[in-house]
């Protein structure tokens, strides 16, 4: 394992922050026409989905953290909300060269508008609060302010834009999952942006079409993506990342990959809970 974690200290930022993307980045898909998106929401509150993070490189793969992601019903500003939250933390192991305990939230009106975003970051002896607040919000024009704090000290506070609708991080995660796949064509492409600390990040997202995930004892029947990311924080923009969602009226992200510089990262759902409808994608392999 000493080859494995001095490849992952000299390169576990940059894992983690394509981990996060690829947890939640990389499901999304939202410059498509409004004929395009479910009207009935595929999770109810309630809804908790549980993944583990692996760092591949040939035929060796190491567990590096758990993520999980959790839907709840609020009150934010006085207003009805819906509350998404995603928390993220390294292994035992993981911890001893790069402690991660990230917590990030999302409000949006209850018709899935987003509102605000906030992240709650701890990595290594990095800490601070980042929020995201939208000020305009529609088709073809999104402005937020961003702002990153620590201990009352601003980092930086500013404006960002999009010339379309831009989301936040766990914002584009919970849209992805209204996304009608049944309208879409295998090779079909599109571009989004999301807000991410000071930056608008532009994305090109393809349609791969259905395929079957074989983990074993059992299969998922999936809808699979391939998104291209115009970002520093990638080595590799063509198929940065690969996301499989499951091909059912809940539309769970199944598993994401992120392409590293050496190896790969992984996130794979492991359990789940309060489920919306029947995981009709599940196959047990008896």
């Amino acid at each position: 394992m000493k080859n494995i974690t001095g490849v992952y200290v000299n390169n576990s930022i940059g894992f983690y922050k394509k981990i996060i993307y690829a947890s939640l980045l990389s499901l999304f898909f939202l410059s498509f026409s409004n004929d395009a998106f479910s009207q009935e929401l595929p999770f109810k509150p309630g809804e908790s989905l549980n993944y583990t993070i692996h760092y591949k490189y040939g035929i060796v793969m190491a567990k590096a953290g758990t993520a999980q992601y959790d839907v709840k019903e609020c009150l934010f500003r006085t207003k009805p909300a819906i509350r998404t939250s995603l928390s993220f933390k390294t292994t035992s192991m993981f911890d001893k060269v790069y402690k991660i305990r990230d917590t990030l939230y999302s409000y949006s009106t209850p018709e899935l508008q987003p509102v605000f975003h906030r992240k709650y970051l701890h990595e290594g002896k990095t800490e601070y609060v980042e929020e995201i607040d939208y000020k305009k919000f529609s088709n073809t024009y999104t402005s937020v302010s961003s702002k990153r704090y620590n201990d009352d000290v601003v980092k930086f506070d500013t404006i960002l834009f999009a010339k379309e609708k831009g989301y936040d991080m766990i914002n584009i995660f919970t849209f992805a999952r209204i996304v009608d796949c049944s309208s879409l064509k295998p090779g079909a492409s599109f571009t989004i942006t999301s807000f991410v600390g000071r930056d608008a990040v532009p994305m090109n997202i393809r349609y791969a079409g259905q395929t079957i995930l074989d983990k074993g004892s059992v299969k998922y029947k999936t809808h699979k993506f391939e998104i291209d990311i115009i970002d520093p924080a990638f080595d590799e923009h063509k198929k940065a990342i690969e996301i499989w969602i499951s091909d059912d009226d809940n539309r769970v992200p199944i598993k994401l990959r992120a392409k590293l510089k050496i190896g790969a990262a992984e996130a794979e759902l492991s359990s789940f809970k309060n489920l919306k409808y029947p995981f009709d994608s599940r196959i047990e392999i008896k």
